[in-house]
């Protein structure tokens, strides 16, 4: 059986020096094959992506692509309709590929029949490690623990796009992303979902393992945090049946949970000059690489109110209409 041609998809936004640290990694897998090419969507960066991958045109199998800013679904599904092969590879463009990630997915679909493959998420190395970095890692664990498990049956919220492949027909067919999820992300849990419901066969593959490049710090994380809670509702009202299982209508019971979803909900909250200094604090601690449970503790603290922000933001404001400035934002871990 002839090996189907493959089109890894790589959206980015403003990561110029994160996407040269990954780029190679999959040029590397690709260079000698003509079954393989790359599609790198650039989503309306100013950071000089261009220019830096202008200097790469030559390489085999790469195509750039240009469009205005309009968010993470929008440039998976450009890059799903610019792209030749019959499996489309998304990835995102802070995942350091595996030496032979491509090939375990394209033999994931070398068998008859379409077919979804996630593959396994990790953290890439890095000069800092950090609490933030340990719940980031354990996070991705958790969720590959859970996908190998024995007679797992798929979830929503086990559908990352991060590092996904997915027949093509298969995505045209599911209506491809909602780019009505704009900044604040989801838009692969929406994905996921439609194609649980149509009865899509769904696989997890270890052995196609992706390594996150994280740089985040504790304020952007917390700028998540209050993306997820905007995301959540936006999902919940696309999908009503999935309320139950969704974060916001969990019946926190720590009672410092509660408290910092209280203090989320007041109009004037007079604590508020104490969590940012909090929040101040806790950065710090993080830049210098501190590590421990204790700290991870009060990040979570932290990180649930500005979740209960979200939630609360959305719920007065309505659907977000419009893809502004934070387009790329996704889901906290």
């Amino acid at each position: 059986m002839t090996s189907p041609l493959l089109s890894v998809v790589v959206p980015t936004y403003n990561r110029r020096g994160i996407l040269e640290r990954s780029l190679p990694f999959l040029l590397g897998q690709t260079a000698q094959r003509r079954d393989t090419e790359i599609v790198v969507v650039v989503d309306g960066s100013r950071d000089e992506t261009l220019e830096m991958l202008s200097a790469r045109r030559d390489e085999p199998g790469l195509r750039i692509v240009v469009q205005e800013n309009r968010g993470l679904a929008a440039a998976r599904n450009r890059g799903a309709r610019e792209a030749r092969g019959e499996v489309l590879l998304f990835l995102d463009d802070d995942m350091i590929a595996s030496r032979d990630l491509v090939a375990v997915h394209r033999e994931e679909h070398f068998r008859p029949g379409e077919r979804v493959v996630f593959g396994a998420l990790g953290l890439a190395e890095g000069p800092r490690r950090s609490f933030l970095k340990e719940g980031v890692e354990i996070w991705g664990r958790e969720v590959n623990a859970r996908l190998s498990a024995p007679g797992h049956r798929f979830r929503f919220d086990d559908c990352h796009f991060g590092n996904a492949s997915i027949s093509r027909a298969l995505l045209l067919r599911a209506g491809g992303f909602d780019e009505s999820f704009l900044r604040f992300g989801n838009e692969d849990y929406d994905l996921g979902w439609r194609l649980i419901q149509s009865g899509a066969e769904m696989r997890y593959s270890p052995g196609a393992l992706a390594k996150q490049i994280y740089d985040k710090d504790l304020f952007r994380w917390l700028r998540d945090c209050y993306c997820v809670g905007l995301a959540d509702v936006a999902l919940e009202r696309k999908h009503p049946s999935l309320a139950a299982d969704l974060r916001l209508s969990r019946r926190e019971r720590h009672p410092l949970k509660r408290f910092a979803r209280l203090s989320s909900a007041l109009p004037v909250d007079p604590l508020a000059p104490a969590w940012g200094l909090a929040a101040g604090f806790l950065a710090g601690l993080e830049r210098a690489g501190a590590r421990g449970k204790a700290l991870g503790r009060a990040q979570s603290l932290l990180g649930e109110r500005q979740y209960w922000r979200g939630v609360r933001d959305a719920r007065r404001e309505g659907p977000v209409k419009e893809a502004g400035e934070g387009a790329r934002q996704g889901r906290a871990a």
